[in-house]
């Protein structure tokens, strides 16, 4: 949410002990698994007490909690997106920039060679085409594992020494995804 209205925060300006920040990905996971997993239709900002109980479990241990959930403004075209930046946030997808050899098999010998034996290529798309022997390729993967992430950077580390990481751009991220 950009900011919050006058009246919410003269509210909880008054009433409330400590303001935190949630992760717009851990928000965009929580608003999905109360869809999916609950029946439960909520906006972003309604999901975001839910989602604060993970970044707070040490704290409120053995503690009552009550979360306010709404649900209000809530726009179900924005669901794909939602997903994606759960995906983001859990270490399970990934947007890179990288030089692609620009010849017959260049992409078989991706596939088999930096992605792990169950990860996927989620985008592929020329960003400009090139009169030389590389291009610029817009690649999404999604990994199986999270924790495969290392030896992906490794492997495509050795592809491309200057591919670039767009989930760490939030800038290129949102003008090229």
């Amino acid at each position: 949410m950009q900011k919050v209205g006058q009246l919410t925060y003269e509210a909880t300006r008054k009433n409330v002990e400590t303001l935190i920040g949630v992760d717009e990905g851990l928000i965009s996971e929580t608003l999905i698994d109360l869809y999916s997993k609950q029946g439960i239709v909520a906006e972003p900002a309604g999901a975001a007490s839910v989602a604060a109980l993970e970044v707070l479990s040490d704290y409120i241990k053995g503690k009552t909690i009550c979360c306010i959930i709404s649900g209000g403004n809530n726009d179900i075209n924005r669901m794909p997106e939602m997903e994606e930046r759960a995906l983001i946030y859990d270490g399970i997808k990934h947007y890179f920039v990288v030089n692609f050899p620009q010849r017959p098999g260049a992409l078989r010998e991706f596939v088999n060679d930096i992605l792990g034996p169950n990860d996927d290529i989620t985008r592929f798309e020329y960003i400009k085409r090139a009169s030389k022997g590389t291009g610029p390729v817009l690649i999404g993967v999604a990994l199986a594992n999270k924790h495969d992430y290392a030896g992906l950077i490794h492997r495509m580390e050795k592809f491309d020494p200057s591919y670039i990481n767009l989930n760490g751009n939030e800038t290129l991220y949102n003008m090229l995804v």
